[in-house]
């Protein structure tokens, strides 16, 4: 896609009202390190900080994952979104109105307007406003309203979390669309029709399920006792219902109520995962700000990874105290999730059957405190717990089975590439030596071998089967022998399109000194080029001084390309050359060129680079000549008088 000037300027604008410190801080935990800013990368498993935000240049960078970018590339990776959509979030951010923009394609089968994400944003917001609405002051839900009472629900938690009523008329959210046929379409897209264009949710109290932004995003609906729905079969079977999954709602990314609780779970580094809404609210009623609850769907690595993002040092999954809740936590594929995102968690499961609203509204938050700080259980002592229960640890062929089940989920946990002395790999060992106490017929060094045996098999089938080594595992075959296999870059980024030492040199220097670029088009042109990619920068540094009238400097080229993939690159040809040119410099200025020692340097540099392409491409003509040479194009008479001019140049060259 394409920008007129204006549009250009709209980015400018969006990026210059746009403090990346404090957008990517929104997201990620920052610290200040230095003149950077560091966090947890969210694009992998980070147990160290390891993504710097350069608040100078406006710029984030993962050099372990190798992705970084803008304002606009953060969005676009952090929230899934292409480009334009990343304009429009951080130009709603900034205040900002974009000039109209309209799809040449943006027409469906029916001939309606394409339906974008930001309508689907705002037809959920809308259906999110007119249910709350409907709970504060409609008669029918006046049965609603004093079951929310009963429940200790205050005004305020009503209000916060947006709770809404869907009336029983299967009608009444069709005909308050007034038949809008965008808004009709954005509303079955997200899920809130049924066949015929019926509310799915009818009769319900409305939970509307929010982003970490706090947009809309989808729905739940819970059955109120002593309603009419209560008397049909299909219903009483469903105490909840939630949306489908939809382009706005991913389940498995979503955890209800975190818009609401990010900030109190920065403040107390801790989170709180419940199973349901009516908890999530309870918990917030009996200040714990710090309560999400999952939506119908198993705790995932993502939701893990998300807590985790936003500060969440700790995060305990508070489980009902019934036979259900006590096997969600021992699923394997929950405790595994657990092990594998290296994250510090723990379980808590609630006595006497008890859900944590029903404990809360019946004993307190004093008791609820007490036990989270006396029965929650580390998720590996958990893992014991729940894996030799009922097995007689006296048998060895028991004892041993049992044991080999623990250690093949401990065997997830992200150890590559850390330090003896990362958090992740000290657990680990501790709890490699409470296994050998608790299986008392087991010794330290035992139990490690067997671990180790069992995390080489674990990572030997996490292999592309084509990539597998013969199944026969040595045990001496170390874990970080094993690498990811290596990303397959599409077009323009596939490693032979990238630029080699010469040319990545030439461009080190644009972006360090912008002046230098008119030196480099008097000698250096563009069919010179090898790499797509310099040329991409090429003519893009054109562009900007051409027909914008502007200097290319970083920031100017930053804004100029839309691609995430160019971003980065060119915040790795910016580092390094800050780091080869002004080494010894904490910061440098656009005037550090003009300094006598820099301004020689560069002039020196200039000269090398310009020389070099010479070379090259009178290389590259020889060659051409020879190959001409060794041809048929040429008569016998004409490769004699080639030759001869050929060996002439060679003389002239010595």
């Amino acid at each position: 896609m394409s920008y007129s000037y204006d549009q250009n300027s709209v980015k400018e604008r969006i990026r210059d009202a746009t403090d990346i410190v404090e957008l990517v801080g929104r997201y990620i935990p920052l610290q200040r390190q230095g003149r950077i800013y560091v966090g947890r990368c969210p694009w992998h498993d980070d147990t160290r900080p390891s993504l710097q935000v350069d608040q100078h240049r406006q710029t984030f960078k993962c050099w372990v994952c190798d992705i970084g970018g803008d304002v606009f590339a953060f969005i676009m990776k952090i929230e899934n979104v292409d480009f334009r959509e990343a304009l429009e979030i951080l130009a709603d951010k900034a205040g900002i109105t974009l000039p109209k923009y309209q799809r040449s394609n943006a027409t469906t089968e029916d001939g309606e307007g394409e339906i974008t994400r930001k309508q689907l944003f705002q037809a959920a917001d809308w259906v999110a406003q007119i249910y709350h609405k409907e709970l504060l002051q409609s008669e029918e839900a006046e049965t609603v309203r004093e079951y929310l009472e009963r429940r200790g629900f205050s005004a305020e938690s009503i209000r916060k979390f947006k709770i809404g009523y869907s009336p029983l008329d299967q009608n009444w959210l069709v005909n308050k669309t007034k038949k809008s046929a965008s808004l009709l379409k954005a509303l079955e897209i997200i899920g809130n029709f049924k066949q015929k264009r019926h509310d799915f949710f009818r009769g319900r109290l409305i939970f509307p399920i929010r982003d970490e932004q706090g947009r809309t995003v989808a729905f739940g609906g819970r059955l109120v006792p002593d309603t009419p729905l209560c008397e049909d079969d299909w219903h009483k079977d469903r105490k909840y219902l939630n949306s489908p999954d939809s382009p706005l709602f991913p389940k498995r990314k979503i955890l209800y109520g975190l818009d609401t609780a990010k900030l109190h779970i920065k403040r107390v580094r801790r989170a709180l995962i419940m199973e349901g809404y009516t908890d999530c609210v309870t918990a917030h009623e009996f200040g714990f700000g710090e309560a999400v609850a999952v939506l119908g769907t198993a705790l995932s690595p993502d939701h893990i990874r998300l807590l985790t993002r936003m500060g969440a040092e700790k995060i305990i999954l508070m489980l009902d105290g019934d036979v259900a809740g006590r096997r969600t936590a021992e699923r394997n594929e929950v405790l595994i999730d657990f092990i594998a995102q290296g994250a510090d968690m723990a379980v808590l499961t609630l006595p006497e059957g008890l859900d944590p609203c029903d404990f809360l509204e019946q004993r307190g938050a004093d008791e609820l405190n007490a036990l989270l700080q006396t029965e929650t259980v580390d998720a590996l002592k958990h893992i014991y717990h729940a894996k030799t229960r009922g097995v007689n640890l006296n048998s060895v062929i028991a004892s041993t089975n049992a044991l080999d089940a623990i250690l093949n989920i401990i065997a997830h946990a992200p150890l590559e590439g850390t330090s003896p002395n990362d958090p992740v790999r000290l657990r680990i060992d501790t709890a490699l030596q409470q296994l050998s106490q608790l299986f008392g017929n087991k010794s330290y060094d035992e139990v490690r071998r067997r671990w180790e045996e069992v995390r080489r098999n674990v990572e030997y089938r996490r292999q592309p089967a084509d990539d597998r080594e013969p199944a026969t595992v040595s045990p001496d075959w170390a874990a970080d022998d094993f690498e990811e296999p290596a990303t397959v870059l599409p077009n323009l980024w596939s490693k032979e399109n990238l630029p080699e030492q010469l040319e990545r040199e030439m461009l080190e220097l644009w972006i360090a000194d912008p002046t230098a670029v008119y030196a480099f088009w008097e000698h250096v042109f563009p069919e010179q080029l090898r790499s797509p990619v310099t040329l991409s920068i090429y003519n893009q540094c054109s562009e900007l001084i051409d027909q914008q009238e502007k200097p290319a400097t970083f920031e100017n080229l930053m804004t100029a390309f839309d691609d995430p993939q160019m971003k980065n690159y060119l915040i790795g040809l910016e580092t390094s050359g800050r780091e080869k040119f002004f080494p010894d410099r904490e910061e440098e200025s656009s005037e550090s060129w003009m300094e006598p020692e820099f301004k020689e340097l560069k002039e020196r540099l200039t000269a090398e680079i310009i020389a070099a392409f010479a070379k090259r491409e009178a290389d590259r003509k020889r060659q051409s000549e020879l190959n001409k040479l060794r041809s048929d194009e040429l008569s016998e008479e004409e490769k004699t008088l080639q030759l001869l001019q050929l060996q002439q140049k060679l003389r002239e060259k010595k």
